[in-house]
């Protein structure tokens, strides 16, 4: 079986990320393709009329699985422990489709949704008789976090980890404990609020905060810490959280998703938390694929752009 996934709404200037894996018969994942592919239409930001319909998507052959799993980006989009009283979906003007899970039997049910509009216009992106047929309809937090859950890392680690997953405007918080979930939070801080602080204290345009990260000539920890110790502060108030309501005390940390900035990330979490915070890469461990050409030769650096697609299709794997 193979699968393509497929992150709509990324808003990437390179168009839509797209990565296809499938599973060997000895088990194994192997990567088949990967990349930003054009395709038209934009996901409506409001409930389009019936007649209004979605583009039809024809992807190019080394994207042709058999099955599309779509991870949809949406500020409309929410995952959350649900709190047993309250409807997820209160006062929003349209229906949403919802799923949820109970991860324990003393923990609230993990719950997402996404307006219903959305996902009934990304279900139809793809005709009928043709490859691939979508089976998989998910939000971009949650398919982040089950690239992780799906990875060789994952399945080595034993009693508590923490997972940082790090979005252009908030960070998503992740703890596991023998295997299962046990926490999920969003902060507000993602990565552009870093590249902005950087921005506003050199007074250089924001596209070049990047490039300051990536240089040794300036030392950028001054400048970021006030916003990373922010962020950093949520996670030890998690971690704290974790130790005397449930027993679990966290071994390792994770950082995904990250751009550019890693080791200074590391270096302020090091100080304050006197832990290290090492980088997940969601693409190791995966069998490389036979032609080269199909995916991206810097494959390392367009990795944070992908892992949304490239989680979503790993957990339509996983299923399987």
């Amino acid at each position: 079986m193979d699968v393509v996934g497929l992150e709509i709404g990324s808003g990437h200037p390179d168009g839509v990320p797209a990565v296809r894996v499938s599973k060997r018969a000895d088990g194994k994942t192997e990567l088949v393709a990967a990349g930003f592919l054009r395709l038209p239409g934009q996901l409506p930001e409001a409930a389009a009329s019936e007649e209004t319909l979605p583009p039809v998507w024809h992807l190019p052959r080394p994207f042709q699985a058999s099955q599309a799993a779509l991870a949809v980006t949406s500020p409309l989009a929410f995952l959350r422990h649900a709190s047993g009283t309250e409807e997820e979906a209160e006062n929003k003007q349209v229906p949403y489709r919802c799923v949820s899970r109970v991860l324990a039997a003393d923990l609230p049910p993990l719950k997402a949704g996404l307006p219903e509009f959305q996902a009934s216009w990304a279900a139809r992106l793809f005709p009928e008789g043709r490859r691939p047929t979508a089976c998989s309809v998910q939000i971009s937090n949650s398919a982040a976090v089950n690239g992780f859950l799906a990875s060789p890392l994952f399945k080595t680690l034993t009693g508590t980890a923490v997972a940082l997953f790090v979005f252009p405007n908030h960070t998503s918080l992740v703890a596991v404990h023998e295997g299962n979930i046990v926490l999920y939070r969003e902060h507000p801080i993602g990565y552009t609020h870093v590249r902005a602080a950087i921005a506003n204290q050199m007074r250089i345009e924001t596209t070049l905060a990047d490039a300051v990260l990536q240089d040794t000539f300036v030392d950028p920890v001054p400048m970021i810490e006030p916003v990373l110790k922010a962020l950093f502060r949520q996670v030890e108030i998690s971690s704290d959280y974790l130790l005397r309501r449930r027993n679990c005390q966290v071994q390792n940390y994770f950082l995904c998703g990250l751009p550019s900035g890693a080791k200074y990330w590391s270096t302020i979490f090091s100080r304050m938390m006197n832990q290290p915070l090492a980088v997940f890469h969601p693409f190791d461990g995966l069998i490389k694929p036979q032609r080269p050409s199909q995916i991206p030769p810097n494959i390392a650096e367009v990795e944070p752009f992908l892992m949304t697609a490239l989680g979503a299709a790993r957990a339509v794997l996983e299923d399987v």
